[in-house]
C-alpha cells in the first residue's frame, strides 16, 4: 500500500507583518527558518492570504565569488544593458565586493539555476547596514514568490549581522511592489527623493525607508532636543507619528555672515575630483589652513550629486562651500541633489534652505556618533529639476508627498 506524507509548513499570520522593529520580526520567523545559507536555506512557511501562494519559492544561497558573472549578468539581462550603476555589470568588481565583509550578495535558486539576487551592504563602524539590488531574471518575473525570497533575506541578514543597529533601503516609485514588499517587513518611508534615479533611461523618483532594533530608538538616540526650521516641521511630524519621537524646538536663525570673511575663504579655497572607471567623480572642498571639507559623489548618468558630507567650524565656511556647491551643479547640470543636515544644526539646515534646498525627510538614528556612543537624527534636504514623473507611492508614501505639498504628474 502506497501512502503520501502530508507536509505540513508554518503559516504566518499575514496580520503579524509590518512590525514595528527588527527584534518584533525576528521574533516572527525565530522558529520557522533554518539560516543556512551556505548550504541554501528553503523558504517553508505560508502567509495565510492568497499573496504569493501560486508562485515558486526559491531557495536562498549565499554567492560566493565564482557567482559573480550570474549576478553581473542578470543586471545587463534585467535593465536591458541600462543599469545606471556599472559596477554592478561588472563581473571582477562584483567579486571584490563578494569577497569583502562589507558586501553579501543572496541568490534566488530555482531547480539550481540562479533566478535572482538581493545585496546587503554593511557599514559595521557607523552600525548601518543597506539593502538593494534585488533583481530577477525576466523568465522568473511574475512567477517566483518575490515576498518569501525579501522575507527570507531578511531574516537572515537581520539575525546574522544583529550588531547592526538601523537598516535603510531606497525603493523605486514606478510601481509600488518593493515599496510593498519592504513596508510588510516593518520598513517605513520616512523621506522623498523627487527625480533622483534613472532607470531604463528614465527618470524616478525614490523613496528612502528604514527600520531599526528596539534598542536603536530606545538606549541609542541622542536624547537632545532637535532643533528644526519650519520647512522641516513637515518631515518631522511624520516621523514622529511613526516613532513617537518626542519634543522638538522650531529656530528662526538669523544668519549674520561676515562677508569680508567669505571674501578670505574664498583665495584659500581648494578642490580635489577623483574619477573612476565607472564614471562616479569623487569631489572634495576644502579650504587651506583649517580641518574643514565638503565631500559628494556625482554620478553623470543620472546627472545627480550625493553622499554629501562636511565638517565646518563657521557658517561662513559652509557659505564658501555651498557657493562652490551650485558652481559644480551648473557645470555639471546636476538634476538632484541631496545631503543629509544634523537635527541639531538649525543655522546649517537655514543656510542650505537659502541655497534652494528643501526638507523632504526626517530620518531618526541616521548618523552614530562614536564619541558619545549615541545616534543623531538628520533631515534630508534635497534640490530636484523637471517636472516629477508619475509616482506609484503606498499610503505612507503618499502621505509624507501630500505634506511636503510636491507636485507629480498624474
Amino acid at each position: 500500500m502506497i501512502t503520501q506524507e502530508i507536509i505540513q509548513y508554518p503559516i504566518i499570520p499575514y496580520k503579524k507583518l509590518s512590525p514595528n522593529s527588527v527584534d518584533e520580526f525576528l521574533e516572527i520567523f525565530e522558529d520557522v527558518l533554518d539560516l543556512d545559507l551556505e548550504n541554501g536555506m528553503d523558504l517553508d512557511f505560508l502567509i495565510d492570504t492568497k499573496m504569493g501562494n501560486d508562485k515558486i519559492s526559491p531557495t536562498l544561497v549565499l554567492a560566493k565569488p565564482k557567482d559573480a558573472k550570474v549576478i553581473a549578468n542578470i543586471c545587463k539581462e534585467c535593465y536591458d544593458g541600462t543599469y545606471p550603476y556599472k559596477e554592478i555589470e561588472d563581473e571582477r568588481m562584483v567579486k571584490k565586493m563578494i569577497e569583502s565583509p562589507d558586501n553579501h550578495f543572496i541568490l534566488f535558486e530555482i531547480n539550481g539555476e540562479v533566478a535572482g539576487c538581493f545585496r546587503c551592504a554593511l557599514d559595521f563602524e557607523h552600525k548601518k547596514g543597506y539593502s538593494g539590488g534585488f533583481m530577477i531574471k525576466k523568465k522568473y518575473q511574475r512567477i517566483l514568490d518575490v515576498t518569501k525570497s525579501i522575507i527570507g533575506s531578511y531574516v537572515w541578514m537581520w539575525k546574522t549581522f544583529n550588531e547592526i543597529l538601523m537598516w535603510y533601503c531606497e525603493n523605486r516609485t514606478a510601481h509600488a511592489a518593493s515599496q510593498y514588499i519592504t513596508s510588510v517587513c516593518g520598513i517605513n518611508t520616512v523621506a522623498f527623493f523627487p527625480n533622483k534615479d534613472v532607470f531604463y533611461d528614465q527618470v524616478e523618483s525614490d523613496v528612502m525607508g528604514v527600520i531599526y532594533r528596539k534598542k536603536t530608538l530606545t538606549k541609542y538616540r541622542d536624547r537632545k532636543t532637535p532643533v528644526l526650521i519650519k520647512n522641516v516641521l513637515d518631515s518631522y511630524l511624520h516621523s514622529d507619528k511613526l516613532y513617537k519621537l518626542g519634543s522638538f524646538q522650531l529656530a528662526s536663525p538669523d544668519l549674520d555672515l561676515d562677508y569680508d570673511k567669505i571674501l578670505e575663504l574664498h583665495k584659500d579655497f581648494r578642490k580635489d575630483l577623483i574619477s573612476d572607471k565607472y564614471g562616479y567623480g569623487y569631489h572634495q572642498f576644502f579650504i587651506r589652513g583649517t580641518k574643514t571639507y565638503f565631500t559628494f559623489l556625482h554620478t553623470p548618468q543620472i546627472q545627480n550629486f550625493e553622499k554629501t558630507k562636511y565638517h565646518v567650524e563657521s557658517l561662513e565656511e559652509l557659505y564658501v562651500y555651498l557657493e562652490e556647491f551650485l558652481k559644480s551643479m551648473k557645470i555639471n547640470k546636476i538634476r538632484y541633489c541631496e545631503a543629509f543636515i544634523s537635527a541639531f544644526r538649525p543655522e546649517d539646515q537655514q543656510l542650505f534652505y537659502e541655497f534652494g534646498f528643501r526638507a523632504r525627510g526626517y530620518v531618526p538614528c541616521w548618523n552614530y556618533n562614536k564619541t558619545e556612543n549615541k545616534f543623531e537624527d538628520y533631515v534630508v534636504f534635497n534640490y530636484f529639476e523637471g517636472q516629477v514623473p508619475h509616482a506609484e507611492l503606498l499610503p505612507i508614501g503618499q502621505e509624507l508627498v501630500d505634506l511636503l505639498s510636491i507636485q507629480i504628474n498624474p
